[in-house]
């Protein structure tokens, strides 16, 4: 119960309010709980039971008054939507009307976008995101915003203190698993998804448990975020012999720049191809935890965690959104059949810093025709011929219970 003191000027009510007030019946009101927020300006009523919001099936004629204790707002359905007013006290007359929001429904909610495509496209698409920390949580929110009806979050690592300053989610999270935290960010922005979490560890002991999460919500896309090898190889593997497309994508130590990769069984080059062409650059990953820093650590020498900024993911990050859409949109949108000419690479790279690999770079300056930072690029591989994955007659053709994990590492 809240204070009756303390009556806001604004109210959301929320489907689930809204669900519950659809069945008031004629005879009598009933009552509804209410949250408050902003130091008691704005109040959220959710649906739950309560005392501090009187439902009326109608509204009142306007000498009515309220006779009983309790509510700091009366509220009812009309031609112009919900009308709610603060209460004035016993015996007297309703009070001032307050503003209220509706949370929209799952259509609505993407009204601004439908010139760049029909949501309806996206919201019958589902997407499986493996790996929920920098990049995977932004890339999870984008797609939630644009629509994306179904997904699957996948992440067995909890929220920590350090993880908040490149993170979709913050201290309030901290503690929870990373896959439930962000289910909520989605439904934030929308409430309509439907949300499959796991906290599933992957590797090759869980790898056919993933194959039938990503089965059972019968997915159009995998994006890996995930930040080890062996993940990016086993899913990559997973992803050819299910035939769904993959993008994966991952930031270079310190974060100074990033590749993103999309794979298309049968038409483009997959990551083991990568592994195998690109050996040094496929080494060349964030060293953003004491975990990390554990397995490239020597011997004789410990290798700190470097972590990079978050505007420094998100370029990254942003790209694998954009390369999703355009997977998930499939020529619905004429607006991005441009992009689509432009985004044939199977490979880009973007520079966020001239430093280690590309330390030698010149200045960008005001130069458009040399290779420079702050640019994506292109990268053309072609299919290998003795990819241990995705050539003709290699091993993805075994069994999808057998033991192996994508190839030999690289020298």
């Amino acid at each position: 119960m809240t204070d009756q003191a303390t009556v806001p000027r604004h109210v959301v009510f929320t489907d689930s309010a809204l669900a519950v007030i659809a069945r008031v019946a004629t005879p009598g009101p009933m009552r509804l709980g209410l949250r408050l927020s902003d130091q008691g300006d704005l109040a959220t009523v959710e649906g739950a039971a309560g005392d501090d919001v009187l439902v009326l099936p109608e509204q009142p004629a306007d000498d009515w008054v309220l006779d009983e204790p309790g509510p700091l707002i009366v509220c009812w359905t009309g031609d112009d939507g919900i009308r709610a007013h603060r209460t004035s006290g016993l015996g007297r007359p309703v009070g001032e009307r307050l503003g209220t929001s509706v949370v929209p429904a799952a259509a609505d909610a993407f009204e601004r976008v439908h010139g760049i495509f029909e949501t309806d496209v996206l919201r019958k698409k589902s997407v499986a995101v493996l790996g929920l920390g920098s990049g995977g949580s932004f890339i999870v929110r984008e797609l939630a915003k644009a629509g994306v009806g179904r997904f699957l979050l996948l992440d067995h690592d909890r929220l920590e203190v350090g993880n908040v300053s490149r993170h979709e989610c913050g201290l309030a999270d901290v503690g929870r698993l990373k896959a439930n935290a962000m289910r909520d960010v989605v439904h934030q922005h929308h409430p309509a998804a439907r949300v499959f979490t796991s906290g599933l560890h992957l590797n090759g002991e869980t790898r056919r448990q993933v194959r039938d999460l990503i089965k059972y919500i019968e997915a159009d896309l995998v994006i890996c975020a995930t930040d080890t090898r062996e993940s990016r190889l086993l899913i990559n593997r997973m992803c050819l012999q299910a035939g769904l497309p993959l993008i994966l994508g991952g930031v270079y130590r310190r974060a100074y720049g990033g590749i993103v990769q999309r794979v298309v069984p049968g038409l483009t080059p997959c990551y083991q191809c990568f592994v195998q062409a690109l050996p040094e650059q496929a080494a060349d990953n964030e060293i953003s935890s004491a975990e990390d820093a554990a397995r490239v650590s020597y011997t004789d020498r410990a290798v700190a965690p470097q972590p990079g900024l978050s505007t420094d993911i998100v370029p990254i990050a942003l790209h694998m959104v954009k390369l999703a859409l355009l997977e998930l949109l499939d020529g619905e949108s004429p607006a991005f059949a441009t992009l689509g000419a432009d985004l044939v690479a199977p490979i880009h790279q973007w520079i966020n810093r001239r430093e280690l690999a590309h330390a030698g770079l010149e200045p960008m300056g005001v130069s458009i025709d040399q290779q420079s930072v702050l640019r994506w690029y292109g990268v053309l591989l072609h299919q290998l011929e003795d990819c241990a994955v995705c050539a003709t007659g290699s091993d993805a053709a075994k069994s999808e219970d057998d033991e192996y994990f994508g190839g030999p590492e690289p020298a």
